[in-house]
């Protein structure tokens, strides 16, 4: 079982060995966070492997917003996206509720070990996973492992210093991260300051397919932003492949300027890496099952 959590959403997928959807369910994120948001997840497992014998299913596996620690599936630090999420044992208290193996990491984590199983990568072979929506995030897959960093918060992509951003506050407290103009959220609030009046990044992408220049400048600016710390990603870590995710990517134009930029500032060797969009929604689930499908457990 492969559960993707946010703050919006759980969606949860019963795979096989070989990774196709045996079974798929999906429910709102309860408001109230925390404990319900486990007994949710818990809820789920059991409606999407009902009328199956408990025996056939390795585990579970979580990708979960917030800072996840890998070893416990605890969450040691999180944003108010999930309420009362800081501190939840999650790993644990879904196993508590179900009798299963439960393992979680990051959502965008699992995104990218996901990602990686797609992409059939060979062994030895690296990934760079770029979230660009609501936040900017990722991560670095190496030789099928994520590389979590000593706190379990590798990938926070979105703060580092970028000069498209100077001044501009980020969502961490911060100024000056690539997430203040690169995220979606920073695509309205850069409209809204070059005098434009819009509800959403969407409907700046609708003004800007209407010739808003504006809310073209404001596109570009996001792009070029995002594009600038993936080449700067690639100089320092030169993966195999980059996949680029999230809903801001998928807005028109947005692609070419990113694209531009990122070649742009990769050392001439590494300008040709590649550079793909996401593999499609399931990726995140895949990735979180991915952590048990092919353990060996003992209940």
């Amino acid at each position: 079982m492969g559960v993707d959590l946010g703050g919006t959403k759980i969606d949860a997928r019963l795979l096989d060995a070989s990774g196709g959807v045996l079974a798929h369910a999906r429910s709102a994120t309860p408001p109230a966070g925390g404990q319900a948001v486990v007994a949710e997840i818990a809820a789920l497992v059991a409606a999407v492997t009902e009328d199956r014998d408990p025996a056939e299913l390795a585990g579970v596996g979580i990708g979960a917003a917030g800072i996840i620690e890998p070893a416990t599936g605890d969450v040691l630090d999180a944003t108010d996206a999930i309420a009362d999420w800081k501190g939840v044992h999650l790993a644990a208290g879904v196993a508590e509720l179900t009798g299963l193996h439960v393992r979680a990491i990051n959502d965008v984590h699992a995104h990218a070990l996901g990602e990686s199983v797609l992409a059939g990568l060979p062994r030895g072979a690296s990934l760079l996973l770029i979230a660009v929506g609501t936040g900017v995030g990722g991560a670095f897959i190496r030789d099928g492992e994520v590389v979590a960093g000593a706190h379990g918060a590798a990938g926070h992509f979105g703060h580092i210093a970028s000069p498209h951003a100077i001044g501009l506050p980020c969502s961490c407290g911060g100024r000056g991260h690539a997430e203040a103009s690169g995220s979606g959220p920073a695509i309205l609030a850069t409209y809204r300051r070059l005098g434009g009046s819009a509800s959403d990044a969407i409907e700046v992408s609708a003004r800007a397919a209407d010739g808003d220049e504006s809310a073209r400048a404001a596109i570009d600016l996001s792009a070029t932003t995002v594009g600038s710390v993936v080449g700067g990603l690639v100089n320092g870590l030169d993966p195999d492949l980059v996949v680029v995710s999230g809903g801001v990517p998928r807005i028109p134009g947005w692609w070419q300027t990113f694209e531009a930029a990122a070649r742009q500032e990769a050392l001439p060797l590494l300008a040709s890496v590649a550079l793909r969009p996401s593999a499609g929604d399931s990726a995140a689930c895949l990735g979180a099952a991915s952590l048990v499908r092919e353990k060996e457990y003992t209940p």
